[in-house]
């Protein structure tokens, strides 16, 4: 997947692609052992590691230039310690670019019956609190998208609101903190401190500080943009009733939500966890908001169950049930008290597996129209009439006459389905780009869903065939990681830019964003003719970069590079580009 223009600005730009693939494998190299000088052996990196999982970690404001960087992550829950990092840490995780490469351990067995399900946490600077479940259920590639908000400059339909107040030894005299609605949203809040409330930590000692800095981001529940920001996803396992027993037997409920609050406070640096006396928190609601159980918009006297988020462990705790009350002004409002801080969603819950409720087991199937100028990657997934996260297929590859099955659906008066970009893991990737009218999922059975008919792009399909070879310990290495595809022409555009291509053996086996087709020993991934990219790629802690490159449909050849050598064959029958490349290093 190169410049394939064979002048002098494309051989330094197939020179600069390849250099990085080069550097992957030196890297792989430089942890062989030594090998008997008089054996020849065949290195395969796909045997270290198991079930590679990719996060990348990303603004949830498409129009913000500021993205996470480097930064620590948590990661904890039931199977946290068969969780390693690329190079085989399993401590002091730590992204990269915005980017974590992870695995099981070999001796994980992941299933759909036994699933591996572990939280990742950040607090990425500039960022509020971020969440995840994870769960694998098999030796498969899985990428995990994690949108976050910026406090600064946050993405339409949630709002953020950063402020300080005085303290006296660590007590404040009274204050009320109001985040007020942002665009894309009605919604707002208020944050409401007693006089005489005493700041407290973890420990619930007393903080001797003078300054209470507060970080407030309401989201909005059926905003199409602050959706895929929730912290904690819409399919938590990781939940407790208010005597901390495990929901459900610790299998998944889904949430629906009406409206998401994170309060992060700290008294001169020092996290506040605790109060000596409760706060009073009102959450404004969007009157469109759908009530799961009513099927109905939210009206005063609906009750919604309210519930804690604790970052560090991904843990949702029950805190009751929540009546919906109008003010003077005619606005729906929930009100309740915390004595506590963290993430608190107002959601109403169905299950599937453990013990079913709120869920019809009637097949619903999609039956998509759609020109082939939106054939590719994208979710269908079913929401409410407002917007809201019900179920997806994340990842479906959409082209006309697909059918997508969903075994089981919830069980709510009306619904519809929609296609929307690529998200990567379980929260919607929205805005909408087709829907469905709205019908009732538990005896519907079928439904048409229409996508117009654009101007298709012209593709090529690209193939990788990458090996190493240590001419002085006689070694070949089959080299096995993550390779990451940035579309700057898709960025430009709008569109989703990123494909995740990950290389087993030296050749493609898994992609994401983008389609993969192919048997056996043989896949190609789909690009789009004429689009810059850039290619990157994260092993052992490195980052490496490639320059810009086009993407055009010729042959070319490249001189040997550090031990480099290859080509790149365009076959026009098949609209094929192969590329093949052997390294020739020093072992150590």
């Amino acid at each position: 997947m190169k410049h394939l223009d064979i002048d002098r600005k494309g051989s330094m730009y197939i020179a600069a692609f390849l250099t990085i693939i080069a550097l992957l494998i030196i890297l792989a190299i430089n942890s062989c052992k030594k090998p008997n000088d008089h054996i020849g052996l065949v290195v395969s990196e796909s045997t270290l590691s198991k079930s590679p999982v990719i996060l990348h970690f990303a603004n949830a404001n498409n129009n913000s230039t500021v993205q996470p960087g480097d930064f620590n992550v948590s990661i904890s829950g039931k199977d946290s310690a068969l969780v390693q990092m690329d190079g085989g840490a399993t401590s002091n995780f730590r992204a990269s670019h915005g980017f974590l490469p992870l695995s099981l351990l070999s001796s994980a067995q992941p299933s759909a019956a036994n699933p591996v399900t572990f939280n990742v946490s950040a607090q990425i600077p500039g960022f509020a609190p971020v969440v995840q479940t994870v769960t694998i259920t098999s030796d498969t590639a899985t990428i995990v998208d994690v949108t976050a908000i910026e406090y600064s400059n946050p993405a339409k339909g949630s709002a953020t609101f950063t402020n300080q107040l005085g303290l006296t030894n660590g007590t404040s005299s009274g204050a009320v903190i109001n985040v007020p609605s942002s665009a894309g949203m009605v919604e707002s809040a208020s944050v409401t401190i007693p006089a005489g409330t005493q700041m407290l930590d973890q420990g619930g000692n007393l903080i001797d500080a003078a300054h209470l800095t507060s970080n407030i981001v309401d989201y909005s529940a059926v905003s199409p943009t602050s959706y895929s920001a929730f912290p904690g996803g819409f399919s938590p396992t990781n939940v407790v009733d208010a005597n901390g027993n495990q929901v459900n037997g610790g299998n998944p409920i889904n949430f629906v939500s009406a409206g998401l609050l994170s309060i992060k406070m700290t008294a001169d640096g020092t996290p506040v966890r605790h109060f000596s006396k409760p706060l009073q928190v009102s959450m404004k609601l969007d009157p469109n908001t759908t009530n799961l159980t009513t099927g109905s918009n939210i009206q005063a006297g609906d009750v919604v169950p309210l519930w804690s988020l604790t970052e560090e462990t991904g843990q949702w705790k029950s805190e009751g049930n929540v009546t919906i009350t109008s003010d003077d002004g005619g606005n729906l409002v929930a009100k309740f008290q915390t004595s506590h801080l963290c993430c608190f969603n107002l959601d109403w819950t169905w299950a599937v597996k453990g013990h079913p409720y709120g869920t019809c087991f009637t097949p619903l199937r999609v039956n998509i129209h759609c020109g082939v100028g939106h054939v590719g990657v994208f979710d269908v997934t079913i929401v409410t009439p407002s917007n809201q996260y019900l179920a997806g297929a994340h990842g479906e590859f959409v082209r006309d006459g697909d059918v997508v099955v969903f075994p089981y659906v919830p069980s709510i008066a009306q619904c519809k389905v929609v296609i929307s970009n690529y998200n990567l893991y379980l929260n919607p990737g929205l805005p909408i780009l087709a829907q469905t009218i709205l019908f009732n999922p538990c005896t519907q059975g079928s439904i048409d869903l229409t996508w117009g008919e654009p101007t298709p792009p012209q593709f090529i399909n690209v193939t990788l065939n990458i090996s190493g070879h240590c001419s002085n310990k006689n070694v070949n290495v089959l080299p096995s990681g993550w390779m990451l595809l940035y579309d700057a022409t898709a960025a430009q555009n709008r569109e989703c830019p990123w494909t995740y291509v990950f290389v087993k053996n030296g050749v493609i086996l898994y992609a994401f964003g983008t389609p993969v087709t192919g048997s056996g020993n043989k896949f190609s991934i789909r690009l789009i003719l004429g689009h810059q990219f850039f290619l990157y790629t994260y092993n052992s802690g490195e980052w490496y970069a490639s320059p810009e490159f086009t993407l055009v449909n010729h042959n070319f050849t490249f001189p040997a590079i550090n031990g480099l050598s290859g080509s790149g064959v365009f076959d026009a029958g098949s609209n094929s580009l192969n590329i093949t490349a052997v390294y020739s290093v020093h072992c150590h």
